[in-house]
């Protein structure tokens, strides 16, 4: 039932800690790694009954089922408001991005049934009712571009503008809360949105050997002008001239302590996937620290949306490492347990 704002504000602050505590965040987080079989894992995070089905369809099952429990909770939360926030909105938003690239995937290779879907209902703007008619499905959304079977050739852009959309929806939703937290939740998203501009840039110039110019149209910025001033994309022009194997070119950067280690006499070369690893403990980190410092504001329960998407990927590590044989403290590594829970 849907209360007064201070009340639900007050109600989803100790809800959500009481769920967080149990959650396999943090130092919990191990525990899912002490699992032997994928029928132990599914035990340690489900009451249901382990499905009688194939290892390799129990991993999708497991994986489904812990992404379905994640969703299902964090809605249990917002319908506690009768109005929530925007931010609230928006992020659940992120799967209908997601989903609305399935589809039209779907439609382009002339498949009859819909693709699995993540359900966000009734916080979804696709009308999935309308399958297969992708113009009715798009209809009267941030979306409604989106009005015809792309072409093969079409997908990577249209991937690309769905993705624009959702970081300028994002960004729109920070910009509206109405509590003192809006800065702090503004910084959180603002600082990874510029980080995730610098990785792929980077990405792109060192595996797909793009130019600057074709770099700079596959950014993410905060409005539709794509304005080369636009702040979500500063940090990574700046890189986009600088030579990838030159330690004395990066090591006064910005993001220097991200950087893969340097050793005096050896071949060095910038590294994304490090960067990546080291930004995402990071910024887990700062998440962890922020849910508690602004209780009864939209902070928290933005907070418990990352720190929870962070525990559905580190189970879908723990899943994959179980499916594919991984040594248990090869698959901890991979998933920046160790680091993260000296932090939190």
């Amino acid at each position: 039932m849907a209360m007064d704002k201070s009340a639900a504000d007050a109600y989803v602050y100790s809800k959500a800690s009481g769920m967080l505590a149990n959650s396999f965040v943090g130092s919990r987080a191990v525990r899912l790694f002490n699992a032997r079989t994928l029928q132990e894992l599914w035990a340690l995070l489900f009451d249901a009954e382990v499905p009688v089905i194939p290892e390799t369809l129990l991993a999708k099952a497991l994986e489904a089922q812990a992404q379905k429990k994640f969703i299902a909770e964090f809605k249990s939360l917002i319908n506690n408001y009768s109005s929530p926030s925007d931010i609230y909105v928006t992020l659940l938003h992120s799967y209908e991005y997601e989903n609305i690239k399935q589809i039209g995937a779907a439609l382009c290779f002339g498949e009859e049934n819909m693709p699995e879907i993540v359900d966000v209902s009734p916080f979804n703007f696709i009308h999935y009712n309308k399958w297969p008619k992708i113009e009715e499905m798009t209809a009267d959304s941030s979306l409604s571009w989106y009005n015809r079977i792309p072409l093969v050739s079409e997908q990577q852009k249209n991937d690309y503008l769905i993705d624009s959309a959702y970081i300028q929806e994002l960004w729109a939703s920070c910009k509206k809360i109405a509590s003192s937290c809006r800065p702090v939740v503004m910084d959180l998203f603002f600082k990874k949105l510029c980080l995730d501009n610098v990785l792929w840039a980077l990405r792109l110039k060192i595996y797909y050997g793009m130019n600057r110019e074709e770099i700079i149209s596959h950014l993410a910025y905060s409005t539709e002008d794509h304005s080369l001033k636009d702040p979500f994309v500063q940090d990574a022009l700046k890189i986009l001239d600088w030579e990838t194997d030159s330690w004395e070119v990066w090591q006064n950067w910005k993001y220097a302590g991200l950087l893969n280690p340097h050793e005096e006499g050896v071949v060095w070369n910038v590294d994304p996937r490090w960067i990546y690893n080291v930004s995402k403990k990071e910024y887990v980190r700062k998440t962890y620290r922020l849910f508690h410092l602004y209780p009864f504001t939209e902070c928290p329960l933005v907070c418990w949306f990352i720190l929870k998407q962070n525990e559905l990927d580190t189970i879908r590590t723990a899943s994959e490492s179980l499916r594919l044989n991984v040594p248990s403290e090869q698959a901890i590594e991979n998933a920046g347990i160790l680091e993260v829970t000296n932090h939190v």
